[in-house]
């Protein structure tokens, strides 16, 4: 787990030093290769299927609400959900309950729920991960992943000081 840990912040590392929509393409060229690879784990490619399917909705919503956006806040974004997918992974792995890993998918989920950040009317296509069981990643692709990134480290830090003996 630290070895798997420590390459994850080696590749965040390199996304935060990439140049501008760099990270964006990293990001989505990595998702494409994990989740066409029939020789990964289903779960992971399940999981890289949501990170394309997450960053497509993203591209697509931006240019369509802000064609003017800058390209940094595509990359910051695209950090963010990576960030955040890769955050509850690694929280799922470390709750040792039943009811701890139940509490990670409430507070994860509900969070990408509450931070919207396109306010798309679609909800079928926002909320089709959602409550699909087939997928680990049950998040809504309308979210404000820098928001929502950041609440979820400020409420699992709550969590973990309040339940440390528990939680892991």
């Amino acid at each position: 787990m630290k070895k798997l840990l420590f390459i994850a912040a080696l590749c965040c590392l390199s996304f935060a030093s990439a140049n501008a929509q760099q990270v964006f393409n990293r990001i989505l060229t990595k998702a494409q290769g994990i989740a066409q690879d029939k020789t990964m784990d289903l779960e992971k490619r399940k999981v890289a299927t949501f990170e394309v399917d997450a960053l497509n909705y993203m591209a697509m919503k931006t240019r369509e609400v802000n064609p003017d956006a800058k390209v940094i806040e595509l990359d910051r974004q695209a950090l963010a959900m990576y960030e955040f997918v890769n955050m509850f992974l690694d929280e799922i792995t470390r709750a040792n309950k039943k009811k701890d890993r139940l509490e990670v998918v409430r507070i994860f989920k509900e969070t990408s729920v509450y931070y919207v950040r396109f306010h798309d009317t679609d909800k079928e296509m926002v909320m089709s991960y959602y409550d699909n069981p087939k997928f680990i990643t049950q998040f809504s692709l309308d979210t404000d992943w820098e928001k929502a990134l950041a609440e979820v480290k400020r409420v699992m830090t709550l969590v973990k000081s309040h339940n440390h003996k528990d939680y892991r």
